[in-house]
């Protein structure tokens, strides 16, 4: 069961609903860019049998470029675009024919290497190798004939960024940030899923940056990780979880002031995608599970999305030194007429109160079993809390944090983590996979199972009995 947790914190294809070789966008103009520094060379650079493609195995090191081709779903990014999901988004969206994504800018911008632009790479640099090396460790004109020395090596990761293009990928808060490009959206480059694409079949963006690096195929030694952050998988957690609610307020800011090249005629206010889906996706019926939980706000209104900015994150922000929770935000975006102007401020001054909080965190000691304790004991208090109207984006988000401190827990003292608490862990994600019918990448099924059924009996499986549970096994742990 632990092998699960680690290896398989999620199951993309249901539980998160990414697609994550299928990332579309929907803004054609992008912000006014800078003159790149560095030239794309593309893969095959990397791909000399005396450096990244010695073919000794997964995740062996010198064989990064062969664990890539072989085993990375972001090899695959550009093949996706020829595929029928594909087409289909594309005929829905633009009545285009078959393979037509795989030449549109919008789709390109996250599914090749280098947003897809050939006019600014080296003669080695092709669509096909997908989302590369450079998508995420930056254009290697500048570092790839020195990389390898030792006066390089004894840099730090800012005058390697700095001097060479080396994106400081060691960094956790760092890599939100290049994953978070595309996989939650970034309006400045182009980089946006917004509710036509969703509605033309496109998944929504649901980024969770521990889940991310527990499946994905590592093509790095763990061990440094560890060196770095004992307390890897929890940190990288707490820590996505700020950096995303910055990247998403940035979104957000970016969709309000409509300013800098944005195609606001394109993207009106408010974007849907911004919003809870199933306010509006979902039966009209009296013992909704809604109805019978009772509505935090005016019933009708569009609750702003908490995947971003939920009860994990307010948990995650408890110690900080600083009220970061986007308080100011949550309370406008729940109102009837949002005004954009006043949304984007309170936007900016969320992101800079997020910045202290994630820089206070990576200064932070390491986390040892009391403190990761005292976090998964809040999240699950906060399930049992909401077990009876709360959303699956909720219990989703406290199950990822759950089993991301349960991996450090288990790091920290492998014999022991309750066995009964990996068992309820594994139950609640079940309850969580459960509600997806085959062939859909949404939790359609959530309001049926638990909600009021048509006799108007609640459901025998519910999140509460689990979490009641998990709270038992946590506290069986201090006997």
């Amino acid at each position: 069961m632990f092998f699960q947790l680690r290896d398989k914190a999620l199951d993309i294809a249901k539980l998160l609903a990414l697609g994550a070789a299928s990332l579309f966008l929907s803004i054609p103009a992008t912000f006014g860019a800078e003159k790149e520094r560095f030239t794309p060379l593309g893969a095959p650079s990397c791909a000399s049998a005396a450096c990244h493609n010695q073919n000794l195995g997964k995740g062996i090191p010198f064989s990064e470029y062969t664990t890539w081709t072989g085993f990375d779903p972001h090899h695959k990014a550009y093949e996706v675009l020829f595929n029928p999901r594909s087409d289909r988004i594309m005929k829905n969206l633009y009545n285009t024919g078959t393979g037509s994504a795989g030449s549109t800018q919008l789709c390109l911008n996250c599914h090749s290497s280098n947003q897809g632009k050939t006019d600014h790479a080296g003669p080695g640099f092709t669509l096909t190798e997908g989302v590369g090396c450079e998508s995420c460790h930056g254009a290697s004109s500048g570092y790839i004939a020195v990389h390898f020395t030792e006066k390089f090596k004894k840099l730090n990761a800012v005058e390697k960024e700095r001097e060479f293009g080396l994106t400081n990928t060691k960094d956790l808060s760092s890599r939100t940030r290049v994953c978070a490009d595309c996989h939650l959206g970034n309006a400045r480059k182009g980089m946006e899923v917004n509710h036509d694409l969703i509605a033309a079949g496109h998944p929504r963006l649901n980024f969770e940056l521990s889940s991310y690096l527990a499946q994905y195929p590592k093509h790095w030694k763990m061990e440094e990780e560890f060196k770095r952050h004992p307390d890897f998988h929890a940190k990288a957690w707490a820590l996505g979880q700020m950096e995303s609610s910055k990247i998403a307020l940035q979104l957000l800011e970016d969709r309000a002031s409509g300013t800098k090249g944005m195609d606001v005629k394109n993207n009106p206010w408010p974007e849907f995608t911004e919003f809870d889906c199933f306010s509006c996706h979902k039966d009209l019926r009296l013992n909704s599970r809604k109805y019978q939980g009772g509505y935090s706000n005016k019933p009708g209104s569009l609750p702003w999305g908490g995947w971003f900015n939920g009860n994990a994150l307010k948990i995650v922000l408890e110690d900080s030194k600083v009220k970061a929770f986007p308080v100011e935000v949550s309370s406008q975006m729940n109102q009837f007429g949002a005004q954009p102007s006043k949304v984007a401020l309170s936007c900016k001054k969320a992101i800079d109160q997020l910045d202290l909080a994630a820089k206070d965190l990576e200064k932070s000691p390491a986390w040892g079993k009391p403190q990761l304790q005292g976090l998964a004991k809040r999240l699950i208090e906060s399930g049992k809390q909401n077990s009876e109207k709360g959303s699956w984006d909720e219990f989703a988000q406290i199950y990822l944090g759950l089993a991301a401190i349960h991996n450090s827990w288990a790091d920290l003292d492998p014999m022991g983590v309750p066995g009964e608490l990996t068992k309820e862990l594994v139950n609640l994600r079940n309850l969580l996979k459960d509600v997806f019918p085959d062939g859909f990448d949404s939790p359609r099924l959530f309001e049926d199972k638990f909600g009021m059924n048509t006799r108007n009996e609640k459901s025998s499986e519910t999140f509460s009995s689990v979490f009641r549970s998990l709270q038992n096994s946590m506290e069986s742990s201090r006997r």
